[in-house]
């Protein structure tokens, strides 16, 4: 499958200097100061591909064209060129950074146009080899050719969409467009379009209509044998409610469990990343003792060496007067203070060495003193950490068992929940099948109800498992059990819908949507343009306060961390990160990044400012 690369995106201006930024092939980070321009790159990228208009800032005034520099797959290189304002778009086979001088290569319309190749749409669409996907247009049956605005929604998500309660399926949150959208999430996830629908029942549907409705009896025959509860479709619904209500309670009981253990499991990484280090620690001291104390040894044999030689000269007569020991000459014919020289020489020489090893020996006693007592601290303080971490294994071991009974429930009121389910599913299914049989009696068989949530199964369970490894390796706090529900297109995570979520919990789950979908399609060859540009996913997020910190942190920096490391380790494509604080450090090299009007910044922000033009 074909992939879009976005290259650079410059503003061009008579008299102007250019304004321009570069995208990396792989993470491109765009951070700084409020009101810098940063949105305003996802913005004019958004209309380079299509986007009916730009929204006017005091900085752009001006500049009159914008470039964006595509690179495709199979190695061409293309460049949009678009008047700020204009309906046209002019497309160049090579990359270009300044006034063409040259005709360009094509000219598009910006609006999609079904009947026609000449808009920047069907462009897009031929490039990426999927032009002519149909999609469904409604619950009719009519289908229509996929348009490229539906693929720049869900890879080019601003930071009102980010956090915006409607579900990230649903991009232009226009209920007369959802049929298509859906239709257009289940190419996504299917890499099937739509089936050509017939506008009405053939003459021989018709015949046998009234077959088909023995074949209804006997669905329905079977359908109430399978019911199991004496209960009608009021009394389930209640049932299952209070199920959902118990349900909830349970989950919610699990979910603050498994928030402790998490904090207590955290609490125990701590400990024994400090005691390996204690560890590390108290061998450098023991092999430190033991070197000194070889080298106490060597003192002591030196001072025991020179005390000897001391004594020896006295017993010898190295230090009286007579006759020299030295030359052996008698007093007369020694020269003046010739013995005393010598023997005082020998004796200051002994002395001073004996000062001199002494003195390095009780420098070096001291150290040994100094290292004995780290060397007890630390034995002293792994003992009390060894007794923090029996506490600790004796508290998740009481939490485990407390956590027992909880999943016991919450598996006995999900097995009862699916029962009442299914008998709810045969109750509409008998009623389908009753209406379907009054309306065979009557007349010709009609066309059923399109339908662009029939998702397969196991595409949408694919999907769920590939958020739910996004949202883990983003250390997002929870289980992160992650369900999409096609119907009504909604993501929901620990049993709790997004939209019911706080602001920054709505912003990390549609980037993790948005990920996750190039991911998952980019792995498997499916449709997709190729990037993802997001503003602002993480920077409104903060983890629940814990009530037992004394200074709870606010800013969650491990998913920030995490969700960088991630683009960087398993990146899903190229991915543009536009957001206000600055990233972690560790994605230096790694990245491209753009600093606008921070310290040490090299622009004030994506315009020049206007003493420099």
């Amino acid at each position: 499958m074909i992939r879009l690369t976005l290259v650079h995106l410059t503003f061009l201006g008579m008299g102007k200097p250019p304004a321009a930024v570069d995208f990396s092939p792989g993470l491109t980070v765009i951070y700084g100061a409020s009101d810098t321009g940063k949105s305003y790159v996802e913005e004019a990228v958004d209309y380079m591909l299509g986007a009916s208009e730009l929204k006017s800032i005091p900085e752009d005034d001006g500049y009159t064209r914008i470039l964006l520099g595509l690179r495709v797959s199979d190695g061409r290189s293309l460049t949009l060129s678009r008047a700020i304002g204009g309906d046209a778009i002019e497309v160049f086979n090579h990359e270009l950074r300044e006034v063409p001088s040259e005709p360009a290569d094509e000219t598009l319309k910006f609006k999609h146009n079904a009947k026609s190749k000449k808009n920047i749409s069907r462009y897009l669409l031929t490039v990426l080899g999927i032009d002519g996907q149909r999609i469904l247009q409604s619950g009719r049956g009519n289908v229509l050719p996929l348009n490229f605005r539906d693929l720049a929604r869900l890879a080019v998500v601003n930071d009102t969409r980010m956090a915006d309660q409607h579900s990230p399926v649903l991009g232009t949150r226009n209920p007369l467009n959802e049929t298509r959208e859906k239709s257009v999430f289940k190419l996504l996830l299917s890499g099937h379009e739509e089936p050509e629908r017939p506008a009405a029942p053939s003459n021989l549907e018709k015949q046998f209509g009234k077959g088909k409705i023995a074949v209804i009896d006997h669905l329905l025959d079977e359908s109430r044998e399978k019911l199991t509860m004496e209960a009608n479709q009021s009394q389930l619904r209640e049932r299952l409610d209070r199920l959902q209500t118990s349900l909830g309670e349970v989950t919610a009981a699990a979910v603050e469990l498994a928030g402790v253990r998490t904090s207590l499991l955290r609490d125990r990484r701590g400990l024994e990343e400090i005691d390996l280090a204690a560890q590390q620690r108290a061998g450098e001291v023991q092999q430190m003792l033991a070197r000194f104390g070889l080298l106490k040894e060597q003192y002591e044999s030196d001072l025991a060496r020179l005390q000897m030689v001391g004594e020896a000269g006295t017993l010898l007569g190295y230090f009286q007067a007579g006759a020299c020991v030295f030359c052996g000459a008698e007093p007369q014919h020694q020269h003046p203070e010739h013995h005393v020289a010598e023997s005082t020489q020998l004796a200051t020489s002994v002395a001073a060495e004996t000062r001199k090893t002494t003195d390095l020996l009780n420098d070096l006693l001291l150290m040994i003193e100094d290292l004995e007592d780290q060397a007890a601290d630390i034995e002293s303080a792994r003992a009390a950490r060894e007794e923090q971490l029996t506490l600790n294994a004796a508290e998740l071991h009481a939490l485990d068992q407390r956590m027992q009974p909880v999943d016991t429930d919450a598996t006995q009121l999900l097995n009862a929940r699916s029962r009442v389910e299914n008998e709810l599913a045969l109750h509409a299914q008998i009623e389908q099948l009753e209406d379907l049989k009054a309306t065979l009696s009557t007349v010709a068989p009609a066309l059923p109800v399109a339908r662009p949530d029939g998702i397969p199964a196991a595409d949408v369970a694919d999907f769920e498992r590939i958020i739910h490894e996004t949202l883990e390796a983003w250390h997002v706090p929870g289980n992160n059990h992650v369900i999409y529900d096609p119907t009504d297109a909604e993501l929901s995570v620990d049993g709790q819908p997004r939209k019911s979520r706080g602001r920054g919990m709505r912003s990390i789950l549609h980037a993790a949507f948005a990920v996750s979908l190039a991911r998952r399609n980019t792995a498997r060859d499916l449709i997709h343009p190729g990037f993802v540009v997001l503003d602002t996913p993480v920077l409104t997020y903060r983890r629940p306060e814990d009530p037992h910190e004394e200074n709870p942190e606010l800013m969650t920096a491990d998913v920030v961390e995490n969700f960088y490391r991630d683009l960087i380790e398993n990146p899903p494509g190229q991915v543009i990160v536009i957001e206000n604080p600055t990233p972690p450090a560790s994605i230096r090299g790694h990245a491209a990044v753009h600093a606008f009007s921070v310290d040490g910044s090299a622009r004030q922000g994506f315009f020049p400012p206007r003493d420099r033009q």
